[in-house]
């Protein structure tokens, strides 16, 4: 029950950490397997989602560390020759998504978890710091330098040219 109650969370912090929306899933998956077999180190009256959320980020970013070393050995292999497959004209709701997922990636991991935790969750900037380890404060101000930025990249271009400033 504890588990399915925090989900949304630990779903949170493991994309924010990885910036992907499905290896947040497996992610998580995996974290409660660990977490199961380490359930003696739970104390009661604790908060389960900050005890859950340490196996969530240590997992999500061993994952990050994989992934970089990946790309890394395929960037030092050269190009690739997979052919790209032609872009198809999206709807508009998909081009948004993307839009906003490319955003996100543009933020530090802990501004992306912890933006992630308040807009998704809807966590007080309190409970955000709990899980997260870090003062109210820096969570706060994770949050509005996230949305000062996702504010900046995803902000239409402006047609107009800005006014001549009157001497």
């Amino acid at each position: 029950m504890l588990f399915r109650a925090s989900s949304r969370v630990l779903w949170c912090v493991a994309v924010g950490v990885v910036g992907d929306r499905e290896q947040g899933e497996d992610i998580v998956q995996e974290a409660a397997l660990l977490a199961l077999g380490k359930l003696d180190t739970f104390r009661p009256g604790s908060s389960f989602p900050a005890w859950m959320g340490q196996y969530v980020r240590y997992l999500a970013l061993n994952q990050r560390r994989k992934s970089q070393r990946r790309q890394r050995a395929l960037d030092a292999d050269g190009p690739s020759l997979v052919p790209q497959a032609p872009t198809a004209p999206q709807d508009p709701q998909a081009l948004f998504d993307r839009n906003v997922a490319q955003a996100l990636a543009t933020l530090s991991e802990s501004q992306r978890t912890c933006l992630l935790l308040k807009t998704v969750v809807e966590l007080e900037y309190g409970e955000i710091a709990d899980l997260l380890e870090m003062p109210p404060g820096t969570a706060m101000s994770h949050v509005s330098r996230a949305r000062a930025k996702m504010r900046s990249l995803l902000q239409p271009e402006s047609n107009t040219s800005p006014k001549e400033a009157v001497p």
